[in-house]
């Protein structure tokens, strides 16, 4: 009944649809936050389980901010895969798609969060929803099937007709916008995607578009677009095949998650001259930056991690002339992430891709560097080493330090013994300015001996700036 009227309304206000929209002459490509005809929330990741009800906090909190922050209900709440936390567990004896615990948790959750008939659902699974390598494509291949069965008709009022949801192929029309969502096969490799579900895409974004060329498209899978967001140059981690599909179509933002990076970070959009490419950050955790800390092999909960301080999205408005701003959400602290990304409704001549360019803000991106006056400190107490140094400056944020640990020989010769790689906490502060002015760092002591100290930043480009140094004799 929803769909009817909502096709009535449609057809009474504006016939055709694309009609409604400016000509392009008069349309501006400055976003008109008082003109907003669509928003909807982007997650991904948000990892639903069987008795963690603090999971379900989560959730709840972050579509509450969302709706805060958007200043109103959504008109949808979009899902990039991770739903759940291990569809391969808590399920039947059998595996036979009839019921799983994960799935229960989530539905709990979504409909405690939600007025399923204002903010309707629009989700594709992950790999912890689908992954066949965990039980084989026998067992897994049946998990969009039971997502469907066990969520029921209502998570699936805002499908088209053309929608195959028990085989993962979505297709929905929210105020005059066009979403899709598409599924891997397999997970792990950068073709993961079976010709048919391609063909399935391409065959829609090509009748979209056509019809009408000045609107974007939003589309939605699990893994990144290889060598897009950051993380997607991992060929175990991103996919190449969509890739292909979606850059005949500058009309496209495609919306991931899978790589649980911080937004903080500005590789998490993307244009690359043929579409636009987000990342959706992760509702329950991060473990990139993480990752950065102490060589990258370790994660360090001293430096704020996972469950406990972190918890992003994505907010996504369009305007009436078709302009997007997409709001990056810290529901953690509950307050927005730096400034806005925003984008011009789609040209003929692709301008609205150059914004976000990665090859060009590389090119035009300085390194990060250490004032003057900056100063390193070495101290060597009963428990250890401990550092402290200023902070550098940057165009951005500093992504993290190196820390170069050398032993000095009698003769006066270095040898590099140690490298640290030290996350700046970016993911902490919510804005440039908020960062501190000085770092600190603590390790274990070190052998009797004459040492040498280094300290240089890196940026998100990977810019190496300048160091400033510290010697220290231990006895």
């Amino acid at each position: 009944m929803r769909k009817l009227i909502a096709a009535l309304l449609a057809a009474a206000l504006c016939v055709p649809l694309a009609a409604c929209a400016p000509p392009e002459s008069s349309k501006s490509s400055e976003f008109d936050e008082n003109n907003i005809v669509l928003s909807f929330s982007a997650m991904s990741d948000i990892h639903q389980q069987l008795g963690k009800t603090e999971y379900s906090e989560y959730l709840i909190n972050a579509l509450d901010y969302a709706e805060e922050l958007n200043g109103g209900a959504l008109d949808l709440a979009l899902f990039a895969g991770d739903l759940t936390e291990s569809t391969w567990t808590n399920q039947d004896d059998d595996y036979s798609a009839t019921y799983n615990g994960d799935i229960a948790q989530l539905k709990t959750t979504l409909e405690s969060a939600l007025d399923l008939n204002v903010t309707p659902v629009f989700y594709c699974l992950g790999n912890h929803d689908t992954d066949p390598s965990r039980l084989g494509a026998e067992y897994m291949s049946g998990m969009h099937s039971l997502f469907y069965n066990m969520l029921g008709e209502e998570f699936f009022e805002v499908d088209e007709d053309d929608s195959v949801p028990e085989a993962g192929l979505r297709h929905a029309v929210v105020n005059g916008y066009h979403f899709l969502a598409v599924n891997p096969d397999t997970y792990w490799n950068l073709h993961g995607y079976s010709e048919d579900a391609l063909a399935w895409v391409d065959e829609k974004l090509a009748a979209i578009t056509q019809a009408e060329p000045e609107k974007y498209v939003f589309v939605m899978a699990h893994p990144p677009i290889y060598d897009m967001v950051f993380n997607s140059l991992q060929s175990d981690w991103a996919d190449a095949d969509l890739g292909e599909v979606l850059q005949k179509y500058p009309q496209v933002i495609y919306f991931s998650g899978h790589v649980h990076n911080v937004l903080q970070d500005e590789m998490q959009i993307s244009q690359n001259g043929s579409f636009t490419a987000l990342d959706c950050g992760s509702v329950k955790y991060s473990t990139t930056m993480n990752t950065i800390n102490d060589g990258g092999s370790t994660f360090d909960n001293s430096v704020g991690t996972r469950i406990e301080d972190f918890s992003q999205g994505l907010l996504v408005q369009v305007d009436g002339s078709g302009n997007v701003r997409v709001t990056r959400c810290d529901y953690y602290r509950r307050s927005p992430i730096k400034d806005a990304w925003e984008l011009s409704y789609p040209k003929a001549d692709k301008s609205h891709l150059s914004a976000y360019d990665n090859a060009t803000r590389q090119r035009e991106n300085a390194a990060p560097s250490f004032s003057e006056n900056a100063s390193l400190t070495v101290q060597s107490t009963r428990s250890g080493l401990s550092f402290t140094w200023t902070a550098a400056s940057d165009d951005d944020m500093v992504r993290y330090y190196k820390l170069y640990v050398y032993t000095v020989a009698e003769d006066g010769t270095r040898t590099r013994s140690k490298t640290y790689n030290l996350a700046t906490f970016t993911y902490r502060y919510d804005r440039v300015e908020d960062m501190p002015g000085e770092m600190t760092f603590s390790t274990a002591a070190l052998p009797s001996g004459e040492y040498y100290f280094e300290v240089c930043p890196v940026d998100v480009w990977g810019a190496v700036g300048g160091t400033i140094s510290a010697t220290l004799t231990i006895a």
